[in-house]
């Protein structure tokens, strides 16, 4: 049996446990009669809160050797490959579907900015490596402003979110899933990784760089060419790489 062979078996195995092709979901939302996975025990609360929602049938496909406690409404699906699974799982279940943007009238988007780009995601198996085609959407908010060239990558199962009042300079790039806060501005040539988290307020400097799933607090300033690699959870002016805190006020 060959590589993809053995992932065709994978996925069918799969399939056969999930007859009805139910849509996927994140673990940070989770949905009744979806699918969603889990890698470590570091998620549980996200589980936790499943039964609180009154969610039922939540397929999730965790690793067979992680101890995980019984939550009423989540329903285990053991496997060694995760990540290969639930790539394989998403890309069949949702192939040719894309989220629908939800852009608000008063959003001013220059024509040549690329909204709903595709981020980039994979799982590998063995020697090959599957690309995990982005299903979600982007969703910019009152008086929001894009500027041209600029690319807002689509969620990858959620919503990438650029709040209210939020200005995307020129040549800028949001990676997916990533949320922006109300009244921030990126100045040119800046980029925030996937699946980031930017309170209100916010300033990105010119050239500054923000690493995937990096939480910032409100109120902050990042300095021109800075990179930031940790989360900020105190306001004020940081720059530098990696960046530090310099001072409170801009």
């Amino acid at each position: 049996m060959n590589i993809q062979e053995e992932m065709d078996s994978i996925l069918e195995g799969f399939l056969r446990a999930v007859p009805a092709h139910m849509p996927v979901c994140s673990l940070a939302h989770p949905k009744s009669n979806h699918v969603t996975f889990i890698r470590s025990t570091n998620y549980i609360p996200y589980l936790q809160k499943v039964e609180g929602l009154g969610i039922s049938n939540l397929i999730v496909i965790a690793p067979d050797s992680l101890d995980l406690p019984n939550f009423k409404g989540v329903n285990y699906y053991r496997t060694h490959d995760v990540d290969i699974l639930f790539t394989l799982y998403a890309n069949f279940v949702h192939k040719g579907h894309l989220g629908d943007n939800e852009i608000h009238s008063s959003a001013v988007i220059d024509p040549t900015a690329v909204i709903g780009a595709e981020g980039i995601s994979a799982a590998d198996y063995k020697d090959e490596r599957i690309f995990f085609r982005h299903h979600g959407n982007v969703v910019i908010g009152e008086g929001a402003f894009i500027g041209a060239n600029a690319v807002v990558q689509r969620g990858r199962i959620d919503s990438t979110v650029i709040g209210k009042r939020t200005i995307i300079s020129s040549l800028c790039v949001v990676g997916h899933n990533t949320v922006i806060g109300e009244n921030c501005s990126m100045a040119i040539q800046s980029g925030i990784s996937g699946t980031c988290r930017i309170g209100d307020r916010c300033w990105i400097g010119i050239g500054a760089k923000v690493r995937d799933s990096i939480t910032i607090c409100d109120d902050v300033v990042i300095g021109i060419g800075a990179v930031v690699v940790k989360d900020i959870d105190r306001p004020g002016v940081y720059v530098g790489n990696p960046a530090k805190f310099l001072r409170e006020e801009w």
